[in-house]
């Protein structure tokens, strides 16, 4: 049996090549509704590269180890399966020049099933969903380095490098070619920088040098009720720990020349019609103080000589992490709906956007201080859930009360979940940002 799928990339042959081997390319271009997880990568592209993966099948997760058994620099490989989910499988990447800069981007498959043709259209209909992903995100991130500001390569240290936005964050940096380290309590990978905030710990050696910092860690706000234990356990995670790294760049010979910190919409509070830009004065409530000197911590790194950006981060859409991949088993049950009266304003933005968006602004030299990362088309609480039910096929008519959520999760669901807040992102339309997800209904059409 066999597949082909071609593309028009804006891209040199040797730019495509050079995309596919750099590390997290497996990551970038895995679908958003597949679970992949890469246990091992070999770097570069060469015949002899191993790469492990464990996937998502209809039976459940299967291990697929493939080798490259062909290379040809700036034109092409050919991977094959040693072992995985298919009887065989023989996966030749073609990259072909087109015009000057422009290549077509040609996967061909050969395969042959366990089972015969059984699964046959099944099989070669989840191929093409796959690779109009995959090609769609290659173009992306391809045409994404050619329009950032600045596209030098960094070194970059990224805390919280492994959760869901980091993990997606450091693929796309890796493939714009940055080097990228993940500062982590648990050192795994040869560019792991061990550290432990809590005890004032860090491999201080191994943070010298760096261009940029991002710090994203911080344990997950709606994973529970904010009891008084677990409101210090959010503020050390987010504040301490940000005054800590803070402090860690100042004793550096040599301090980044960036800092983004993550932070929140949820500074501005609770206000049902307003419309909040960065320039907006800060809200009230426990989410709002905590955000607040979230970034008081961050913003002393100006005193470095060093760029600081404040990432005010809205509702990250995509079912691999966050609120969707909560939302999801219930809506494609049809027993969603919208949070309490469903008119709140529900700050949003895709992952692919909120990832674009912080690479731009790691390039730009223009950005400081605070940025809303949400989508421009503002949206209520009500209307993301039917937009959710069409995008999963079911009915979304079954809403969560006020008082019900009050009373699983108290003050978390009145400031996480049933809170207004109309945000803008300004900053970034000022900069020339451009989204790719600027409207909710194609980010599902093609994430689900």
């Amino acid at each position: 049996m066999k597949f082909e799928k071609r593309s028009r990339v804006p891209a040199s042959a040797k730019e495509l090549f050079d995309w596919h081997g750099r590390k997290g390319a497996f990551t970038r271009l895995a679908p958003p509704w597949q679970t992949l997880e890469v246990l091992r990568e070999d770097p570069g592209l060469e015949v002899g590269k191993r790469v492990e993966l464990n996937v998502s099948t209809p039976l459940g997760k299967k291990r697929w180890n493939a080798v490259h058994v062909e290379c040809e620099d700036g034109k092409g490989f050919t991977d094959t399966q040693e072992k995985g989910p298919f009887k065989s499988w023989r996966h030749e990447h073609r990259f072909v020049p087109v015009s000057e800069g422009e290549s077509e981007l040609r996967d061909v498959i050969e395969f042959e099933l366990p089972f015969g043709g059984l699964g046959k259209s099944y099989v070669l209909k989840q191929l093409q969903r796959s690779f109009d992903y995959r090609h769609w995100i290659t173009k992306r991130d391809l045409e994404l380095g050619k329009l950032l500001p600045e596209s030098r390569p960094m070194r970059v240290a990224i805390t919280g490098g492994s959760g869901f936005l980091g993990t997606q964050l450091r693929a796309l940096l890796g493939g714009l070619g940055h080097e990228v380290f993940v500062v982590t309590r648990r050192g795994r990978d040869e560019n792991d920088i061990v550290w432990n905030p809590y005890r004032g710990e860090i491999d201080r050696g191994a943070m010298e040098g760096m261009d940029a910092v991002i710090h994203l860690a911080g344990e997950n706000l709606s994973s529970g009720r904010w009891t008084e234990e677990r409101k210090k356990r959010l503020w050390s995670s987010r504040v301490d720990s940000t005054r800590f790294l803070v402090d860690v760049m100042g004793t550096l010979k040599s301090p980044p020349g960036v800092f983004l910190s993550g932070s929140g919409v949820g500074i501005y509070g609770n206000d049902p019609e307003a419309e909040r830009t960065e320039c907006s004065n800060p809200g009230d409530g426990f989410l709002a103080e905590l955000c607040k000197a979230w970034e008081k911590e961050a913003i002393r790194a100006e005193s470095l000589d060093t760029r600081v950006c404040l990432l005010r981060t809205g509702v990250v859409i995509d079912p691999r992490g966050g609120a969707l991949q909560k939302m999801l088993p219930a809506f494609r049950l049809g027993l969603g709906g919208p949070l309490g009266s469903g008119r709140q304003w529900f700050p949003w933005i895709s992952v692919e956007d909120w990832i674009g968006a912080v690479g731009w602004l790691l390039s730009d030299s223009r950005a400081r201080g605070a940025v809303n990362l949400v989508a421009p088309e503002a949206m209520r609480q009500g209307e993301f859930a039917r937009c959710l039910g069409r995008g999963v096929r079911r009915p979304a008519m079954l809403p969560a009360p006020a008082l019900a959520l009050k009373g699983a999760l108290g003050e978390m669901a009145d400031e996480a979940l049933l809170s207004s807040c109309r945000v803008k992102p300004e900053i970034l339309d000022s900069l020339g940002y451009s989204f790719v997800d600027p409207e909710l209904s194609g980010l599902l059409t093609r994430v689900l």
